[in-house]
């Protein structure tokens, strides 16, 4: 048999010259099971693994590649090797944590909260103070240490420091305004929290065309099914050879996107430079499916059933679950 290949981590991986991967090992293990004879070689370019697949001038092609219709009708498939999700790759622009503070501090409803303390404090803790300062307990106290503890218990809601009726009669009203105060600030945090729940609803549930329409460019390999879909929603494309190539564009500031396979770029990201942080900016925009790629000839042949049968035996065995346990991001 003529296998070939081409980096698209995690499915295929060169280490060192060696290749590897979670199809790499899933091939090596069937190939020795059935005692199926090959030899393995790499390709230039993705595109020339798939020409080369599509012509039958190689007999299997091993690179995470995505199953397809169109495909179909050039080549054939084995049974799914892969699963994974499209998404949307940026590099993430957070905003520093003290920044954020910031902008929470000086918002319009906690400015909003501090008036309304200072409110109790003017309408109701001064004029308890300006009726329990004469006090046999407090006359060993400076007025500003009596006013200070007026404050404190009015605003831990508080009677117990009132001896006349009217001031406690305005210290009950305080313990009013402080509630709705109290309630004001949770109706604050509830609409925060609403925001975020909201933000990120939005971007699971975003669509291709939508996301592809909101950037200028983006890295792509040529002979990707992504690459078509790109070009088909008139996005601007640059093209890279490997998944590593096209993080660097991205990391690089030359393009603004890339639309790849969430378990690739996962991959690629690990064996990255750390910063610029790239991040997905979208969810799930699609669920992906990857196989082993049999040339229309060597469908028929009967190993090519033995392969099918040795990945389904994969499956129930075991052996595929340790293999995706040590390839494959959780």
């Amino acid at each position: 048999m003529d296998v070939i290949w081409f980096p698209n981590p995690p499915y295929a991986v060169d280490a060192q010259g060696v290749p590897s991967g979670l199809e790499i090992d899933l091939w090596r293990m069937i190939a020795e099971t059935r005692q199926i004879p090959y030899r393995i070689r790499r390709a230039e370019s993705f595109e020339s693994l798939i020409e080369q697949i599509s012509s039958g001038e190689a007999d299997l092609a091993i690179s995470g590649v995505l199953i397809n219709e169109n495909r179909s009708k050039i080549f054939q498939f084995s049974f799914p090797t892969a699963s994974s999700n499209l998404k949307l790759y940026k590099l993430e622009k957070k905003k520093p944590t003290a920044i954020k503070l910031l902008r929470i501090i000086l918002s319009r409803e906690v400015l909003l909260i501090f008036i309304g303390l200072i409110l109790i404090a003017c309408l109701f803790a001064i004029p308890v103070w300006l009726l329990e300062r004469h006090r046999q307990d407090f006359s060993s106290l400076r007025k500003r240490h009596q006013l200070i503890f007026i404050l404190q218990k009015t605003l831990l809601l508080s009677t117990d420091h009132t001896k006349r009726s009217k001031s406690r009669i305005i210290s009950i009203g305080s313990l009013f305004a402080r509630v709705l105060l109290t309630a004001y600030f949770a109706s604050y945090v509830l609409k925060l929290s609403n925001e975020a729940s909201t933000s990120k609803e939005a971007k699971t549930e975003s669509t291709v065309q939508a996301e592809i329409q909101q950037q200028s460019s983006f890295a792509t390999i040529p002979g990707y099914i992504q690459t078509s879909i790109l070009k088909s929603n008139g996005a601007k494309t640059v093209a890279c050879n490997i998944a590593s190539a096209c993080v660097a564009l991205l990391q690089q500031g030359r393009v603004d996107a890339i639309l790849d396979d969430e378990q690739t770029i996962q991959a690629t990201l690990d064996t990255m430079p750390a910063s610029p942080k790239v991040s997905a900016a979208s969810g799930a925009l699609m669920p992906l499916f990857m196989a082993f790629a049999f040339s229309n000839r060597f469908s028929q042949d009967p190993r090519a059933q033995a392969i099918n049968i040795g990945i389904s035996r994969s499956y129930y065995d075991g052996s595929y679950s340790k293999l995706k346990q040590h390839w494959m991001t959780p």
